[in-house]
């Protein structure tokens, strides 16, 4: 059975175990092929409306879906963008894709409008799999995506409105697969394609390739300890990496069993915990700030060993190792790199992780803490966080149709995170801040560009500036700075602006209106003086107007 058992070792997997992975799955479609032969019947997915899956069903699921898309016309590297909750259908469309050599393209479920034009349009995609729940989005914009020519709908009774040409998802399912002229792909080629928030210009689609999917895979088994014992909780969204990678990938690389449900039920967590005898959850830079704030639940101590691959502050992280009896792994990553830092099971089994730690570097990956010049700089000293790969194809391979960002992003041979850490005299990696014009919000990464190209096209602001303010329940909330064209402009005018043309977890919790704007001599726009200046008195709070508005849409 490969992997070997990550629990019955000292230290990381050593280089050669990530290598044979790799030959062993070359691909996510043999992955999953081969995942099949070895584990049969074993139940894979569990979802939360009672339905299962077996290695063997999901590859059989996945071959139909496969021939479904073939049937369509679909041609090798076509984009095929999935706009749908976390589901089984969203994991059969993912490895059905690949399968028919396309490529899946992921899209957050909160993208309206813009944001949907653009994830949509600069991926190249040309089909769409949408649920009923979401199809809405997508129809009134499909006027302004010319290049989409088939829409595959998930869901019974759905009245299709749209001008494409239009099948639903279980049609696309009843076909006979044929697995001879399936898709082979190499290490290099791609796994996904997935938008990440941009610094201080667009968001950049992230061509993804297998052999990082694997190496990233068999890192979250390195440091979790998953076994084909352990069962997983998946139940953050699929279109981001975690989920999809980190939790979903790697569970069926360790022949485990996964449990997904469409989000976080916070109030319902450690039910959820017991009820599935779950092992291992991931978790982004809220989950613990929100799962404290609940109140406290039999539930949270009945439960057995349990890893959180997951990373966060070294208080929270103490807080909640003492509430909730789990052991955590630390981490550091990103869409581009997976997760280069981490710990191995060893040590994360016996706490030696000090908390707040991101950890160490993994086998694949050579990670530096460097200066403004690109040297690496001594412990305890502060410097951008520097990756780059030590086995062949171990991060993302560019910035789709943005090579000059490619370019930038790896000069000096070192990929640039933008990102701030320090190491410690024993090796551990500490994150530190952000460089990025970014925002971290309930872990979601916002383009702070994004959020003013948007408010801009209001008749009524001149400029803005969108910044991150603290959050009560750590990292940022969303505040925007605007210069008016005219008096009488209304913080609520710019919310329910707001609220109908962005995701929701764009929308500005905080506005402030000013007569003008810091610049630089040239002109540049000096957010660092806004960040300092921060709430204002005359800063204006509209979380209250947000949830009445938003309570009114549903």
């Amino acid at each position: 059975m490969f992997p070997p058992d990550p629990t019955l070792k000292q230290g990381f997997y050593p280089t050669e175990i990530y290598m044979e992975a790799v030959k062993r799955y070359p691909s996510m479609v043999h992955l999953i092929r081969e995942k099949a032969k070895e584990n049969g019947e074993k139940t894979w997915m569990i979802y939360e409306d009672g339905r299962t899956l077996s290695y063997l069903q999901i590859d059989k699921l996945t071959s139909s879906f496969a021939a479904g898309l073939k049937s369509l016309g679909i041609k090798n590297n076509d984009k095929v963008a999935i706009f749908a909750s976390n589901s089984p259908e969203w994991i059969i469309s993912y490895f059905g894709i690949l399968k028919a050599g396309g490529v899946p393209v992921t899209v957050n479920t909160m993208f309206v409008k813009d944001p949907l034009i653009y994830n949509l349009t600069q991926s190249d995609s040309t089909f769409l799999v949408a649920d009923s729940k979401l199809l809405n989005a997508y129809l009134e914009v499909e006027d302004k995506l010319p290049k989409i020519r088939y829409v595959i709908t998930i869901g019974d009774e759905i009245n299709y409105k749209g001008k494409k040409e239009h099948v639903n998802f279980n049609d696309l399912l009843k076909s006979k697969a044929d697995i001879k002229n399936e898709a082979n792909p190499r290490p290099y080629d791609i796994s996904a394609m997935i938008l990440t928030s941009g610094t201080t210009g667009l968001s950049k689609v992230v061509v993804e390739n297998n052999a990082q999917f694997i190496y990233t895979a068999l890192d979250m088994i390195d440091a979790g300890g998953i076994t084909p014992q352990s069962k997983v909780y998946v139940y953050l969204p699929l279109y981001h990496i975690m989920a999809l990678d980190l939790a979903t990938i790697s569970s069926m690389l360790a022949n485990s069993t996964m449990v997904l449900v469409e989000r976080l039920y916070a109030s319902r967590f450690w039910e959820d915990i017991v009820k599935y005898g779950i092992t291992h959850f991931h978790a982004v830079g809220p989950i613990f700030d929100i799962l404290l704030k609940q109140p406290e639940t039999k539930f949270e101590k009945e439960h057995g060993p349990i890893v959180a691959d997951a990373y966060s502050s070294s208080h929270i992280w103490v807080e909640a190792v003492k509430r909730f009896n789990i052991y955590i792994t630390g981490g550091y990553g990103s869409t581009e790199a997976g997760i280069p830092v981490t710990s191995p099971y060893s040590d994360v089994i016996s706490r030696k992780v000090p908390p707040g730690a991101c950890g160490k570097p993994a086998p694949p990956f050579d990670v530096t803490v460097a200066n403004d010049e690109g040297f690496p700089l001594p412990p305890r000293q502060v410097g951008e966080i520097l990756i780059r790969p030590k086995l062949p194809w171990a991060i993302f391979k560019e910035y789709y149709n943005m090579p000059d960002k490619t370019v930038e992003a790896f000069r000096g041979l070192w990929f640039h995170t933008g990102d701030l850490g320090m190491f410690d005299e024993n090796g551990y990696l500490y994150f530190v801040d952000r460089q990025k014009d970014a925002i971290r919000r309930k872990g979601e990464n916002i383009s702070s560009y994004d959020v003013e190209q948007i408010l801009l096209k209001h008749p009524k602001i001149t400029e803005v500036a969108v910044i991150p303010v603290p959050s009560e329940v750590g990292e940022d909330e969303v505040m925007a700075v605007i210069v008016p064209k005219e008096k009488g402009l209304s913080p609520e005018e710019i919310i329910d602006y707001a609220i109908e043309n962005m995701p929701r977890f764009w929308v500005p919790r905080y506005v402030r209106f000013t007569n003008s704007l810091p610049r630089t001599p040239t002109g540049r726009i000096e957010k660092y003086k806004l960040r300092e200046q921060g709430i204002t008195e005359d800063t204006v709070d509209m979380a209250n107007y947000i949830k009445l508005k938003l309570k009114e849409r549903k």
